[in-house]
């Protein structure tokens, strides 16, 4: 704790002394408030009150006094921190299932079988060190971006090689009237407009393969397509005049198959689940009447798993937005959180995703765990995008609406009636990635160097969330189960929220979903 604190201190170029820090952590148990609330109330104090004096034993005693006043103003609303909403309450169509997968008729038996099993939990992939230590985000200089993004095409382009059987790749500018393959990746010619169309296509060659030259793509013999910015991509075609590539065929990067695993759940029952993504408030109330809600069904449906992913204070709440609260961003998120770790069972395994849309948080993607300070034993947070190992079956998640961003940006011609939800979720696995669109949407903050690490999807999961603004779904994308349960709000009413039942036996793992209004 003293660590933290002379962290937060020194985020405003102060360094106190042993005997402040003290004082400091006496404050912090006596009102039960984190290192970051109680300097940012000092910084404060001292602004308007000690005209910027350093931190002293003999002001930080008057200090003491303001900060009870404040303190004590707000014991009255932090006494009954969520409440049932009037609007919410109103909604009649609460525990209606809208999607089943598999689509039959049987009824699922959510009583939990194994009540003293619990679940083992670990990351898997990268671990989060290097996001849980403090780093200037968004400082990458430009040629280590470049870097990230040829290596992608480096990648991706050696299992395209493979894929379709050849040895290596042609430069995209070579002056060729006879066929011939090249890699890279696409991007907008923004001459041609601000949005990617037919007409704005480039290909953006790697550095050994094509020196870094884009080339424009002529499309009209392909009779179906899908592209969207950032995507990597082989082409086939021609190249007569050396401006243009006229293209006969795309190949994709290939997806990999679902991981082999010998699942251990055999014989302790169904894994059973549920996962919520928020906000979980209304859009002008900041009551998380849903939370209290969904918490009531976590408590009595008692699942080995539950998985909530943020935003919790959303940025895009009217109350935030337009400063209409009763508390700083980080006391309004510690009440959310105390009131999940104490109100959710013990038996019940937690975890906790963050988003970059949580308003007290960094507002960066991948976005790294909480702070581990003061959580239940049975609470777990981990960073968005993340994937977790439950007992040998993978669970995939992310909190960012990958898809709705990228249904603005791709650009396809496919058969009529084709899966575009399900073509959506393809592009995450060919491209191996939680985010491969880039240039990101515009309220996305992507670290590059960090996303090299901690957003790759090298392998196709057994489970996927992806919450989205998008219609909810459940479907098998190439042996994967992909869940889009949409929000915990919809507009001004409840919103969605899933419910999975997993047995396995070998390799093989069985699910059954459903996805139900909140």
């Amino acid at each position: 704790m003293e660590e933290h604190l002379l962290n937060e201190f020194e985020e405003f170029g102060l360094t106190p002394n042993k005997r402040v820090l003290e004082k400091c952590i006496e404050l912090l148990k006596k009102y039960e408030i984190t290192p970051d609330t109680l300097v940012n109330h000092w910084i404060g104090y001292a602004a308007t009150k000690l005209n910027d004096e350093a931190p002293s034993l003999e002001n930080m005693i008057l200090f003491e006094k303001d900060l009870s006043k404040e303190l004590s103003a707000k014991t009255k609303v932090k006494s009954e921190p969520l409440s049932t909403s009037s609007k919410f309450s109103t909604r009649n169509n609460a525990g209606e299932v809208v999607v089943k997968y598999p689509a039959d008729d049987a009824v699922i038996n959510w009583t939990r079988s194994n009540e003293t099993w619990e679940p083992d939990i670990q990351l898997h992939g990268t671990a989060e060190t290097k996001l849980t230590t403090k780093y200037n985000y968004m400082f990458s200089r430009l040629r280590d971006k470049f870097d990230v993004l040829e290596e992608q095409i480096n990648h991706l382009g050696d299992l395209v090689k493979r894929k379709l059987g050849i040895d290596d790749f042609d430069p995209n500018s070579v002056l060729k009237s006879e066929t011939f393959h090249t890699i890279g990746r696409i991007c907008c010619d923004a001459t041609s407009g601000s949005r990617l169309n037919t007409s704005s296509l480039l290909l953006e060659g790697t550095r050994n393969t094509s020196s870094g030259q884009s080339v424009p793509l002529d499309v009209s013999q392909l009779r179906e397509f899908s592209f969207f910015p950032g995507q990597v991509v082989a082409v086939e075609g021609s190249n007569p005049t050396g401006k243009k590539m006229v293209v006969t065929s795309v190949t994709t990067p290939p997806i990999n198959p679902v991981l082999k695993t010998d699942v251990s759940i055999e014989g302790r029952g169904p894994l059973n689940v549920m996962v919520a993504c928020g906000p979980f408030t209304l859009p002008d109330d900041l009551e998380f009447a849903p939370l209290v809600e969904f918490i009531q069904q976590v408590n009595a449906l008692l699942p080995h798993l539950v998985i909530i992913m943020g935003p919790f204070v959303d940025v895009k709440n009217k109350k935030v937005e337009c400063g209409d609260l009763d508390y700083t961003y980080q006391e309004q998120f510690d009440i959310v959180m105390k009131e999940l770790q104490s109100k959710i069972t013990n038996s019940v395994q937690v975890c906790i995703i963050p988003s970059w849309r949580d308003v007290h948080y960094r507002t960066v993607y991948p976005t790294p765990p909480f702070p581990q300070e003061n959580k239940a034993p049975n609470v777990n947070f981990f960073s968005d995008p993340c994937v977790l190992n439950v007992n040998s079956i993978f669970i995939a998640l992310t909190s960012t609406d990958i898809l709705f961003h990228l249904s603005k940006e791709e650009i396809a011609v496919t058969p009529h009636g084709s899966d575009r939800l399900g073509r959506l979720v393809s592009h995450l696995f060919s491209q191996q990635s939680f985010y491969p669109l880039n240039p990101p949407s515009e309220e996305m903050s992507i670290d590059l160097e960090q996303a090299e690490d901690h957003c790759k999807l090298s392998f196709t999961p057994h489970l996927l969330f992806v919450p989205s603004d998008l219609r909810h779904f459940i479907k098998n994308v190439s042996g994967c189960v992909v869940v889009n349960m949409e929000r915990a709000v919809k507009g001004f009413c409840g919103g969605t929220y899933s419910r999975l039942q997993i047995t396995g036996e070998g390799s093989s793992v069985q699910i059954k979903a459903e996805i139900v209004r909140l």
